[in-house]
């Protein structure tokens, strides 16, 4: 997990990330302070954790320290912070008193309505493809390295990968070295022609791919194994510079773009001797 600075911690200061702390923090405020246990649930209630819901709650930080080792970042951590304490929580209210665990049901729902997760909205240099237009631009003649993300609007995944690509696309971005996404739930025959599959439960969204200046696609993230399967990848800023070895990628387009304006000036320079 990579911890944030200050700059980027004001981040949670939406309704989204606040409600969802609160509801996180809901369970063990109502019972384990007695002033408002009593208030809140049936006279005769223990007030405190109980044996069993000192193992649930054990389980629960196992379960997010598990989940949590394929987090992108410290946005995606909390998400599953915040999806898995909510799950246990509505078990520990209903075991504590149903009504109590219905209206908790109720509220998280319209918490999720009114205050959805907010989309990334930082400095990004993407281009954005529609329809069949990428494969259109890998088929035309320029000489360009394309570093594409597949994605779907409704993925958590891909929403949580967002960052990272933007971040990416600030770092390495040249004239020959662009990024670029596709939306391939929005355009499914694209999605077909890529070989990606978009199902709900799929492992491959999103998925990351560098295509050479020929079109032909070098690298690919996730893999796919013999059994078709995809092969979990954590597409952290580290593990996507590393695995398409941007590194050098980047110092070769930058090599090819100098060559490339020397040659046009040692051109220019020869048509006016001639």
């Amino acid at each position: 997990m990579i911890f944030p600075n200050l700059a980027d911690a004001k981040h949670i200061l939406n309704g989204h990330y606040l409600c969802n702390i609160f509801l996180c923090l809901l369970f063990p405020l109502t019972k384990g302070i007695r002033g408002i246990c009593q208030y809140i649930y049936p006279k005769g209630a223990e007030c405190g954790f109980d044996s069993r819901e000192h193992e649930i709650l054990i389980f629960l930080a196992v379960v997010i320290i598990w989940k949590n080792r394929k987090a992108t970042n410290w946005l995606h951590y909390l998400a599953n912070v915040f999806l898995f304490t909510k799950v246990a929580s509505t078990f520990l209210f209903l075991r504590a008193d149903p009504l109590i665990g219905t209206i908790y049901v109720l509220l998280s729902v319209v918490v999720t309505v009114l205050f959805p997760e907010p989309a990334y909205k930082g400095p990004e240099r993407v281009v954005y493809f529609q329809g069949d237009a990428l494969i259109k631009e890998l088929e035309s003649p320029r000489k360009t390295y394309w570093i594409i993300q597949f994605y779907t609007t409704w993925s958590p995944e891909c929403r949580h990968v967002a960052p990272v690509f933007s971040e990416l696309s600030e770092k390495f971005t040249l004239p020959n070295l662009k990024f670029g996404k596709l939306d391939i739930g929005k355009f499914p025959k694209e999605a077909e022609r890529f070989r990606i599959n978009t199902h709900p439960t799929s492992r491959q969204l999103p998925t990351m791919s560098v295509f050479g200046p020929d079109g032909v696609e070098k690298r690919r993230r996730p893999l796919i194994n013999k059994n078709g399967r995809a092969i979990p990848f954590v597409f952290s800023l580290e593990n996507c510079i590393f695995e398409f070895d941007l590194n050098n990628l980047y110092q070769i387009c930058k090599t090819n773009l100098r060559s490339k304006v020397a040659a046009e000036v040692e051109s220019k320079e020869e048509k006016k001797d001639i």
